[in-house]
């Protein structure tokens, strides 16, 4: 049903007859949701500006139009009622049209202090007197107050997509947003008709989506609001405890309170009359979402048996292993989450401060930091899963490793369905080809329609993957320990000589990436200048597929508590997926000899192009683990490495 309001009304911030912006304002419900524009136009051909100065008085949300939007226009916007006037009643809020002048683009030019411009140009725009004097020189403006009244504009009550903060087991109030199915969709489902209902998590220092004309969660990788609705499911998304418009305080989905937040939603969901049902209060409810959103997935199906199906994306088993691994501390992608966190306005568990910070000062985390870390999940509650489980996880990801995917897998009990996607995605930058286009959302729409809605439908298979050079392949069998998707390993090199190598900080050592932007190249590996260099022999390989094992015997002095390996492409200069892996090391002056699983990587080796060439380097420091109390100085011998091989897989075309 399409309704148009006639309670959008403008205003202008200018006394003057001359105000070149004209506006025509209109708000009115298109499948289910409130779409809106203020029509505004300027004769002078400034760009226009779109601001919302005064937000929905009752709690509601508006969302701008994003370039990525299937429906994009600059300016137009969607809005979501607050759930206590639908009924009845309305709310109003505000949006401020302001043109951008080339005096205003000189200003935010400024280095630095140009990032400010734009917060006081509304300011002005909206201060009486000041505001008119200065439009022929910052821009002309209007503000358009809108006024809908749901109960109206709706009279034949067809579902609407809402907002609403929900009390959870403990009171605090969880701001979630609800989506009914679209009803004009591919598989469109008749207004007030049943439908499934999918949980769609965001990311870390991100709020639960609220644009309806998102294909994608996160990046090119999770399903977005649209892709879901348009697929025949109701949608929720909702902000994390602790983050944004919900309460409490962000305890990095705990199964003790984030997991229990999803238990009270699907109590909602049950509740909600165009959701369909499984039983009395258990809802068809299946969930998505990347990063944190992957993670919350996990812990919630190791603790609530009602969830049908999940598509962890990019998703962690054990924090204290993917921040801490061989206790080596993730100094600059643990810095950037709680760098983003601090900047969202996060209500954080303090302890989790006091860890990031003794971990990029120190390098070290305490009992207590790694405990909050450890009742973090899912690692303890994945054994409890029964919900087949669509792992999406990232060959490039330097924060949630394929290991942690690996990990959980593991984990599951026999018999629950489970395969596994590795793309070119995750935490970090594709440097390579990426090749991947639409496969994870399409697998991850199958995975749903299988075992959410029941269909019978073509899934991916059990295991797919790609390459550094964008080739596909895909195997009936999961990278786990023991799988028969593994062949005889392969020596690259054995009783290699290696040499002495200085341990300073940051000099010489792996990392940043140039190829990649600041800050997200602090946590890439990269060709290392101050390193132990081997040439690998990959005559008679393929591909390597899994975790490399490195060993070498050492002896050295100093502060250092660990070393760095990676592998090198020498056709491209590139580390392979970005990776870089702790070596740890006792530098007491004693002859000691050490074995490490390095990262899990893939490589293809016999490309008839471009045919592998890696040389292994063990380096003095890493950006990504960067450490400035690292001192010393170390003697390598007999290094030898191993390759795992994949022995039952199939290219694709």
């Amino acid at each position: 049903m399409t309704s148009t309001t006639s309670s959008a009304q403008p205003t202008t911030s200018s006394l003057t007859a001359a105000n070149p912006i004209t506006v025509n304002p209109s708000l009115g419900i298109v499948d289910g949701i409130y779409n809106g524009s203020t029509g505004a136009m300027t004769s002078t051909g400034n760009t226009l500006t779109y601001t919302l100065v005064s937000g929905p008085s009752a709690g509601g949300k508006v969302t701008f139009s994003s370039e990525d939007d299937s429906n994009y226009v600059l300016g137009n916007f969607s809005y979501l009622p607050n759930q206590s006037i639908l009924a009845s009643g309305s709310e109003q809020f505000k949006i401020l049209v302001a043109e951008k002048t080339q005096f205003d683009k000189a200003l935010e030019s400024i280095p630095i202090l140009g990032g400010f411009v734009p917060q006081v140009l509304v300011v002005i725009h909206q201060t009486p007197v000041l505001g008119t004097l200065l439009a022929p020189v910052i821009g002309y403006s209007q503000v358009v107050t809108f006024t809908p009244n749901p109960s109206v504009d709706n009279p034949m009550g067809d579902p609407l997509a809402f907002t609403y903060k929900m009390p959870s087991f403990d009171g605090t109030l969880i701001s979630l947003n609800w989506f009914p199915a679209s009803t004009l969709g591919p598989d469109g489902v008749p207004a007030g008709d049943l439908a499934p209902t999918i949980l769609n998590g965001p990311g870390l220092a991100t709020a639960g989506q609220t644009d309806p004309y998102t294909t994608y969660g996160i990046d090119e990788l999770t399903p977005g609001v649209q892709s879901l609705r348009d697929a025949g499911y109701n949608v929720v998304t909702w902000d994390p405890r602790g983050e944004f418009a919900s309460g409490g305080i962000l305890q990095l989905d705990s199964p003790a309170f984030e997991g229990r937040d999803v238990t009270a939603m699907i109590n909602w969901i049950a509740t909600q009359p165009t959701s369909a049902l499984d039983a009395t209060n258990d809802p068809k409810v299946g969930m998505v979402g990347g990063s944190y959103g992957g993670g919350i997935q996990l812990v919630s199906a190791g603790t609530d048996s009602r969830i049908d199906a999940i598509v962890p994306g990019i998703a962690w088993n054990s924090l204290n292993d993917a921040l801490y691994p061989d206790k080596a501390f993730k100094t600059s992608y643990s810095s950037l989450l709680l760098l983003s966190l601090v900047l969202s306005n996060a209500r954080i568990n303090n302890q989790i401060y006091l860890g990031v910070t003794t971990g990029v000062l120190l390098g070290w985390l305490s009992n207590t930091a790694q405990a909050v870390l450890s009742s973090s999940g899912p690692d303890f509650v994945v054994p409890n899963i029964s919900a087949p489980t669509l792992f999406e996880q990232g060959t490039i990801d330097v924060l949630f490793t394929l290991q942690q995917a690996i990990d959980n897998a593991e984990a599951l009990a026999p018999g629950v369905p489970v395969h596994m996607i590795w793309s070119c995605v995750g935490h970090g930058v594709c440097l390579t080809t990426d090749t991947t286009g639409t496969r994870n959302l399409d697998a991850a729409l199958s995975w749903l329609d299988q075992y959410v809605k029941g269909e019978a439908v073509s899934v991916s298979p059990n295991f797919q993957y790609t390459d550094q050079l964008g080739n596909w392949y895909q195997s009936a069998f999961l990278p786990t320990e023991g799988s028969q998707f593994f062949g005889s390993d392969f020596t690259a090199a054995t009783g290699a000589s290696g040499g002495t190598l200085g341990i300073v900080p940051i000099i010489g050592g792996s990392g940043p990436a140039p190829q990649a932007s600041i800050p997200y190249s602090l946590g890439l590996a990269s060709k290392a200048s101050n390193a132990i260099n081997v040439d690998l022999d990959l005559t008679g390989l393929d591909q390597t597929v899994g975790a490399p094992t490195l060993s070498f015997d050492y002896q050295g002095l100093g502060t250092s508590r660990f070393v760095y390996a990676q592998l090198v492409d020498n056709n491209t200069g590139l580390v392979v997926g970005n990776l870089v892996t702790p070596v740890p090391v006792i530098l007491d002056g004693r002859t000691r000899s050490v074995t490490v699983d390095m990262e899990n990587i893939v490589y293809t080796s016999d490309d008839p192009v471009t045919p592998g060439d890696l040389t292994l380097q063990i380096t003095s420091s890493a950006t990504a683990y960067e450490n400035f109390t690292s001192f010393g100085v170390i003697n390598v011998s007999n290094i030898g490495l191993t390759l795992q091989t994949p022995a039952t897989v199939t290219p694709e075309q």
